[in-house]
């Protein structure tokens, strides 16, 4: 296992940049879900180096043959593939460690909290620790996302208590907004450890007749965060190498299948967008 800065940086879309194709919208919901197949076919279209399974399109439910045979789709497309999960429970780590080294992956982004899960601090560190030796075995490379519970120095304090060089950070450059952190203190702590960066673009509206504000998903470069100085933050504080992963929080259109093409078309404005950005710095 190898996770300092000697690999080139890969863009990515998760399944979270299809939110509407998984079926993750309860209300506009397609009758036939993407598959894994067809997520790598569309990062292979788009001109994407690397594909990550979130949990709403689960690897869990693939036999050992057929995550077999999505591990070789990629590799003949040339996409590197990285997994994903929720409720990281110790069991369910365990379950997809194994799930990400049948893939050929090598980088797992977990959030820790699921329905009924929610682990303190102290119980964090004893699961991730409780896996170190899989770790090992497997080469795989925890990623534990920021995401609504815990602050940014408390996922950066959980990796200096483990103290493992394969247990990092995703470092989400959006979700630490739901506990009002600003990016400049989620990088400062967090950037130092990254193994994996999202990158989702987002802006904050007046609602309600202008009696409150509504965060929400923005076409890449199109928002207000800014791509560029997240990515050189983490480029420049992290010692591993690490992929740039595009998701996203696009609302729901009046029609499903106008959301369907305004998700494809936000996935290739971004992939374009932060490939470009690659090559300009």
């Amino acid at each position: 296992m190898n996770t300092m800065k000697n690999e080139k940086t890969k863009i990515g879309i998760s399944s979270f940049a299809y939110c509407f194709a998984t079926g993750r919208n309860p209300y506009q919901k397609p009758e036939h879900i993407m598959t894994p197949f067809e997520l790598i076919d569309k990062a292979a279209c788009l001109g994407a180096g690397a594909v990550q399974f979130g949990d709403n399109l689960p690897l869990e439910i693939y036999s050992d043959e057929e995550l077999g045979k999505i591990r070789l789709y990629a590799e003949e497309r040339g996409i590197e593939l990285e997994a994903g999960m929720r409720k990281s429970t110790q069991e369910r780590l365990a379950e997809y460690i194994s799930i990400t080294q049948k893939i050929g992956a090598r980088i797992l982004r977990l959030i820790t909290d699921g329905v009924g899960f929610e682990p303190d601090f102290e119980e964090c560190c004893r699961i991730f620790s409780s896996v170190i030796p899989q770790l090992e075995e497997t080469g795989v490379v925890l990623g534990i996302e920021n995401h609504d519970r815990f602050h940014a120095r408390e996922y950066a304090q959980m990796i200096r208590t483990v103290d493992h060089p394969q247990v990092g950070l995703t470092v989400d450059t959006v979700n630490s907004l739901s506990l009002e952190e600003p990016l400049d203190e989620v990088l400062s702590h967090m950037a130092p450890y990254c193994v994996c960066l999202h990158m989702k673009d987002y802006t904050i509206k007046r609602n309600n007749g202008g009696c409150g504000l509504k965060i929400t998903g923005a076409c890449p470069g199109t928002g207000r965060l800014d791509i560029r100085r997240c990515y050189e933050a983490c480029r420049k504080l992290s010692p591993r190498s690490f992929n740039i992963i595009l998701e996203s929080w696009m609302e729901p259109c009046e029609t499903l299948e106008e959301s369907l093409r305004t998700e494809d078309d936000w996935a290739e404005a971004g992939v374009e967008f932060l490939n470009n950005m690659l090559e300009h710095i």
